[in-house]
């Protein structure tokens, strides 16, 4: 805060009172002088109410009734001094920042907390993520080329090859969360009710960096432009159902055979234990190449990695041409 701007400012108000900390510490000040004109009079009065009690009890009570009336006196002062201060403020030219401060600063603060942002910044740094809240601001750019590791035109998962349909932005959006996620050191999710439902853009930037499966698999989704915000919050993108039942209900098509998995597929797992029940999700990324956030580990480590993942796998959710 620059001090010596509260000697004077425009006559503007919307160039007086624009630190926030003068606002909070002003608005506070007028809090507390409101409670104090308040409760402090009201205990003055109800001491003297006692003690005029036991002044018509005893008559003779020394002092009693200068008590009662320096208690009365006293209560009017306070209750009325922030009056005072108040007028004489308001008295005051507009051009002295202090007055234009105390009167703007309740208004200021009910602005300051009702204001409503579209990005919400999980991270205490000088710089925000590199990832949009609007998919849309994406600038569709032209996928790098992909060097091929096999022979002929398949798609399986030893050529490389990008997915038929807007593959490229799955992939785009995965290494733009993962990247980010990497780098502010996200963990696994420890409880459930750290992750919120129903609003992708603040689950793709949880102040409590937290993520699961499922909902890493959403942001890249929501990130990589694929589908947009209002679609995605009317699922359950926190388990691998949601993702799941999103792509079945969007038209995917589902590939039931892993050899033919494609870069940008969404694959549907069982868990750790086996079975044939969903478990984990993750993205194909190619070349036995995986995008992943099925443990801390796994999202704070350089991605995509490389794993065969054939013994876990019950389906997979390819975007259409």
């Amino acid at each position: 805060m620059n001090y010596v701007q509260l000697l004077s400012c425009s006559s503007d108000l919307g160039s007086c009172c624009t630190d926030p900390g003068m606002i909070v510490s002003l608005n506070i000040m007028r809090n507390l002088s409101g409670i104090i004109q308040l409760v402090v009079p009201i205990l003055l009065i109800i001491m003297a109410s006692i003690e005029f009690t036991k002044l018509a009890t005893n008559p003779d009570r020394k002092g009693g009734l200068n008590r009662v009336k320096n208690m009365f006196i006293a209560a009017a002062i306070v209750f009325f001094i922030p009056m005072f201060i108040d007028v004489l403020l308001n008295m005051l030219p507009n051009s002295f920042s202090l007055s234009n401060c105390w009167e703007q600063s309740k208004s200021r603060a009910e602005s300051m907390v009702n204001s409503s942002f579209n990005y919400i910044a999980p991270y205490d740094t000088g710089t925000k993520s590199s990832i949009y809240t609007d998919p849309s601001e994406y600038e569709k750019g032209v996928p790098k080329p992909k060097e091929e590791t096999g022979t002929g035109t398949g798609t399986g998962t030893g050529t490389g090859t990008i997915a038929p349909g807007d593959a490229q932005g799955i992939l785009d959006g995965a290494e733009k969360v993962h990247t980010m996620y990497e780098q502010y050191k996200w963990a696994y999710y420890s409880d459930l009710s750290q992750l919120k439902w129903g609003n992708i853009n603040y689950s793709t930037n949880n102040p409590s960096k937290m993520t699961c499966c499922a909902t890493f698999v959403g942001s890249a989704l929501y990130v990589g432009g694929v589908f947009p915000e209002a679609t995605l919050n009317k699922y359950n993108y926190n388990s691998q159902y949601g993702i799941s039942k999103l792509c079945q209900e969007a038209g995917w098509t589902k590939i039931t055979n892993y050899s033919q998995l494609a870069a940008g597929d969404i694959v549907i797992m069982s868990g750790p234990e086996g079975g044939s029940s969903p478990g984990h999700v993750q993205i194909y990324a190619g070349n036995g190449t995986w995008y992943n956030a099925g443990s801390t580990n796994a999202i704070q480590r350089d991605n995509p990695y490389a794993s065969d993942a054939s013994a876990r796998f019950l389906w997979a959710w390819r975007k259409p041409a």
